[in-house]
């Protein structure tokens, strides 16, 4: 496997020196490195695709803005274009048209949404719509060529990667709107599914959580989020300016199951039942634009386990005043699971005189 380092070092060599090292490498290195480098090409394209608006940069951001985002990547248009040469020919403008329209109809497209998107992007996007609206629209699916299916089925492979690509990513941009659009997305492409509100949707998703095939059965989550921030050290409420702060979030299942009821058998390589995502929001001024100060995990490995915590810490600003927290709660494989709560802390200045 070539070394990570490695890549970082051709980036910084003259075309000539990088020829001398790939020249030198195994069969199998210089394939990594090709891998590596159009990973980073697509990982680029998603941060400009959802960069956020200096405008409006924590306005909520659309499932469309991701999916054309997704869409878009070198990897998935390179590799979906070889599926529309070898089966696209029967899925013509008149099938996309069709398939545009019922997702308009149904409330999850603007009208003209995709209007100014290129001719592939568009393709794809449909795909992938077409993906998380398949299980609702049984008599629009039997009247679409066969050849569909294996599009669909490309998009959302290709997609999933993508996803699981851009939850690391996003957070680490300290992007808020983004991250959180990604993790929404990721649990409606992940279930085939289309909203985390229609009722229909939600009881589909019960049923996939029931299925003995796919790791149940479970319950599906019924949840209360509480946060509050305190000193990290110390006494009071309080926080000196330059010292840290500990945000505390608790995640009450209410579903939990009884001690001693029969668990199922896990089949998550993890061992895990479930798993959530928490963000803390750090909430700016106006024109200022918020900043995500941690993405952190949540894990259930035991059914029973009726609260799940979360203890982060960060440095308190240095101007006193009251900071606001929003923190966030989601799910990116059970749709519906988005929860939000705000707390607050005190700044104050250090009183305690320098040391002659």
């Amino acid at each position: 496997m070539m070394d990570p380092k490695m890549m970082q070092e051709m980036q910084q060599m003259t075309p000539e020196q990088a020829k001398e090292m790939l020249a030198s490498m195994t069969p199998e290195e210089k394939a990594q490195a090709e891998r590596m480098q159009k990973g980073m090409l697509d990982l680029s394209y998603l941060c400009g695709a959802l960069k956020p608006d200096p405008e409006s940069p924590d306005a909520r951001l659309s499932d469309v803005k991701v999916v054309t985002a997704l869409c878009g990547a070198p990897v998935l248009r390179e590799q979906m274009e070889r599926g529309w040469t070898q089966l696209g020919e029967k899925v013509d403008e008149a099938v996309l048209e069709k398939l545009e329209a019922a997702f308009v109809a149904e409330g999850s497209l603007e009208a003209g949404a995709l209007s100014e998107c290129e001719a592939a992007v568009r393709k794809n996007a449909l795909m992938l719509y077409w993906h998380m609206h398949r299980s609702k629209m049984t008599e629009l699916a039997d009247s679409l060529p066969s050849e569909l299916d294996a599009l669909r089925s490309g998009a959302n492979q290709l997609a999933t990667q993508l996803l699981i690509k851009a939850q690391m990513l996003m957070p680490q941009q300290r992007w808020v709107q983004p991250t959180l659009a990604v993790g929404r997305l990721s649990a409606l492409v992940s279930n085939g599914l289309h909203s985390h509100t229609d009722e229909g949707a939600l009881e589909a998703m019960t049923r996939i959580l029931q299925d003995p095939e796919a790791g149940g059965p479970l319950p599906y989550p019924k949840l209360k989020l509480a946060a509050h921030a305190k000193p990290r050290h110390g006494n009071g409420e309080e926080v000196v300016a330059g010292q840290h702060v500990l945000a505390t979030v608790e995640l009450t299942r209410e579903h939990a199951a009884a001690q001693g009821d029969p668990q199922p058998e896990c089949t998550n390589p993890q061992g895990l039942y479930e798993a959530y995502w928490v963000y803390v929001e750090g909430l700016k001024p106006e024109g200022t634009p918020n900043s995500l100060i941690t993405a952190q995990p949540l894990a259930v490995k035991d059914l029973t386990q009726t609260v799940l915590t979360a203890e982060i810490p960060f440095m308190s600003p240095p101007t006193p005043g009251t900071y606001a927290l929003r923190v966030h709660v989601l799910s990116t494989s059970v749709i519906g699971v988005d929860l939000t709560t705000d707390c607050s802390f005190t700044v104050v200045e250090d009183d305690v005189p320098d040391l002659e």
